[in-house]
């Protein structure tokens, strides 16, 4: 029986470096939305430009919802009916979601502000 519980705890190490590696690729690709200048570009596409950067980030997000619902099915199953092992999971899960939202509003800001000829 004690058995079975550590195989439990034996698979959620591999799991949280995988939500990690997620972490940290997400925090990469969302630091690539950076306000700009027109004049560094040589282009001024107006809405069009504000447009592609709110696309990034909903891409961005849904690429990194799909990985973690894909760590979270595995981290359920791995939990094998322990109570306490899916509180654990329920709550890492949510805070996880939570995180990204907050990045993807924080991206979609970013846009925003893009071409508003502020120069930061």
């Amino acid at each position: 029986m004690h058995l079975a519980h550590n195989v439990g705890r034996l698979r959620r190490g591999p799991a949280f470096a995988l939500l990690g590696v997620v972490l940290a690729v997400i925090a990469l690709s969302l630091s690539q939305c950076r306000t700009v200048d027109e004049r560094l570009t040589g282009v001024a596409v107006g809405p069009a430009k504000a447009e592609n950067c709110m696309n990034r980030c909903a891409k961005v997000w849904n690429d990194s919802m799909r990985v973690e619902n894909s760590l979270h099915v595995e981290n359920v199953r791995a939990c094998m009916g322990d109570s306490i092992c899916l509180a654990l999971e329920n709550a890492r899960w949510a805070e996880v979601a939570a995180r990204l939202d907050a990045s993807r509003l924080a991206c979609q800001n970013d846009c925003r502000h893009q071409g508003s000829g502020g120069g930061r």
